[in-house]
């Protein structure tokens, strides 16, 4: 198996067992024999994959500072590829077999974050979940706006512990803008 990513103009097909991803500049890859391909060229990383033995791989790509990092069995590998942000087109996971009679199973997947705003959206509305709590905050429009995308409507009655928490809360926002 390997396991990374690539552009449109990644293969997606041969019919051979090969290391398919990374067998150009349009892939970034691990292979199941612990190496990472790019342009044609392997290099070591991590250990071989025990044979006949399910093994947990997990990728982490970072668009902003353009980097690729593995999971193995939930340990960090260490970012793989760097300059990925200098990539001028989209980029696509990708999992590919290089051998008969392999499985694989995608049990999760994320996207975590674009920006620190979004972040602070996500605990913003942990708190303040309904359209009624945040009715209650004087904020400017936009801002208001933006929260009340990522609202879910709900019956929900504002209590006395959620009104305090959304005080503290713009307290904070408030102090840091400050200082």
């Amino acid at each position: 198996m390997m396991f990374g990513i690539g552009t449109k103009k990644a293969r997606l097909h041969v019919n051979m067992f090969t290391n398919l991803l990374g067998e150009d500049r349009n892939g970034w890859g691990l292979s199941h024999k612990g190496l990472l391909w790019h342009g044609g060229v392997a290099r070591n990383y991590t250990k071989r994959f025990k044979e006949n033995q399910p093994t947990k791989i997990g990728l982490l790509f970072d668009g902003i500072a353009g980097t690729l990092t593995y999971y193995k069995d939930d340990v960090c590998l260490g970012i793989a590829f760097r300059g990925l942000n200098e990539v001028r087109e989209p980029l696509y996971p990708i999992v590919c077999s290089t051998a008969a009679k392999t499985e694989m199973l995608l049990s999760e997947t994320r996207r975590d974050f674009v920006n620190l705003q979004d972040r602070c959206r996500a605990i913003i509305i942990k708190h303040i979940n309904t359209r009624e709590k945040l009715d209650r905050l004087a904020l400017p429009y936009f801002i208001k706006n933006y929260l009340a995308e990522a609202v879910t409507e709900s019956n929900a009655a504002v209590t006395p512990l959620e009104l305090h928490l959304i005080d503290h809360i713009l307290c904070s926002i408030h102090h840091n803008r400050i200082g």
